[in-house]
C-alpha cells in the first residue's frame, strides 16, 4: 500500500467513524424523552388508560370533558411526556375548553413500554384511536398534536379518514428531513437519517376539517413550512400565524388556545 492510498483509507475510516458516531446521536436528537419521572395512578383530575400496541403497554392519562364536547386525541412533542404536559398547564388548557382528552406518551418515553420510532408511534396512535372509538362510539374525534406530535397526528387522520372528525397541527413540519436539512449538513441528513414522517405526503389523505397554527417567529421549524403544508391540505385547512410565537413558547399563547377552542367547538 502506498503512502498516498493508505492516507485516503485512513481519512475514509476516520470519516465513517465519524458517521457513525454521529448515528448513535440521531435517535437521541428525534427522541429526547425527559427524565421527568411520570406518577402512577395519574393524578387527579386525569385517568390512568393503558393501551396495548402491539403486545407492548402504552401509557396514556384521560381528561373527562363536558358532555356533547370533542374528544381530543392528543400527541406531544419529541422532548415532552404526560407528566411535562401537565406540569406545563396544558390538561388545565383543555379544561377550559371543556373538552375531553386522550394523550399518550411514545413507547419509550414515560412509562410506555419499548422504543420510539416511526412505525412505533403511529401503532401507538392507532392504538389511541380505536380505543376512543370503542370507549367513546358518538363523540367527534379531533386529533391534535404539536411539532413531532403533529407529524404523527397527520399520518393517523389519513389512515382513518371516517374515524377522524378534525384535525389540528400546531408548528408543523413538511418533512423530518426538510427540517433536518436546515439544521444539519445535508449529507449526514441523508446518509443517517431513516425516520421520514412526511406531512406533505400524508396531506392528501386527510378529509376533515383542519387548524394550522404556526408561530411566526418559529427558529426551529419555520413558519413557511405551516403553510406549505396547509396549502397542501387544499380548502379544508385554516392556517394562522401567531405574531411573536417561536416553538416552545407556542402553546403558552393566549391566542394559541383561543383558535383552538374556536375550532373545536
Amino acid at each position: 500500500m502506498t503512502v498516498r492510498s493508505f492516507v485516503t483509507t485512513r481519512t475514509a475510516a476516520v470519516a465513517l467513524a465519524a458517521l457513525l458516531l454521529y448515528g448513535c446521536g440521531v435517535r437521541a436528537l428525534i427522541y429526547p424523552a425527559p427524565p421527568v419521572p411520570v406518577p402512577s395512578p395519574a393524578p387527579p383530575p386525569l385517568l390512568e388508560v393503558s393501551l396495548d400496541s402491539g403486545g407492548k403497554a402504552v401509557s396514556a392519562w384521560r381528561l373527562p370533558g363536558v358532555a356533547g364536547r370533542s374528544c381530543v386525541l392528543y400527541f406531544h412533542g419529541n422532548g415532552e411526556n404526560l407528566e411535562t404536559l401537565r406540569q406545563s398547564g396544558l390538561f388545565g388548557e383543555f379544561a377550559r375548553l371543556g373538552v375531553e382528552v386522550l394523550a399518550i406518551d411514545y413507547p419509550g418515553y414515560g412509562r410506555s413500554a419499548g422504543e420510539p420510532s416511526e412505525a412505533a408511534n403511529l401503532e401507538a396512535a392507532e392504538a389511541a384511536l380505536a380505543w376512543v372509538r370503542h370507549e367513546r362510539p358518538d363523540a367527534k374525534v379531533a386529533v391534535c398534536g404539536w411539532s413531532l406530535g403533529s407529524a404523527v397526528a397527520i399520518q393517523l387522520a389519513a389512515r382513518h379518514p371516517a374515524e377522524v372528525d378534525r384535525l389540528v397541527l400546531m408548528s408543523p413540519w413538511s418533512s423530518l428531513r426538510d427540517v433536518a436539512r436546515l439544521h444539519y449538513p445535508a449529507f449526514m441528513v441523508g446518509a443517517l437519517l431513516s425516520e421520514r414522517y412526511d406531512s406533505l405526503a400524508a396531506a392528501p389523505g386527510v378529509r376533515g376539517p383542519t387548524l394550522v397554527v404556526h408561530g411566526e417567529a418559529d427558529p426551529i421549524i419555520p413558519v413557511a413550512q405551516g403553510e406549505t403544508l396547509s396549502r397542501a391540505l387544499g380548502g379544508q385547512a385554516r392556517f394562522v400565524r401567531v405574531p411573536g410565537a417561536g416553538h416552545n413558547d407556542l402553546l403558552g399563547e393566549p391566542a394559541t388556545w383561543q383558535h383552538l377552542g374556536d375550532f373545536l367547538r
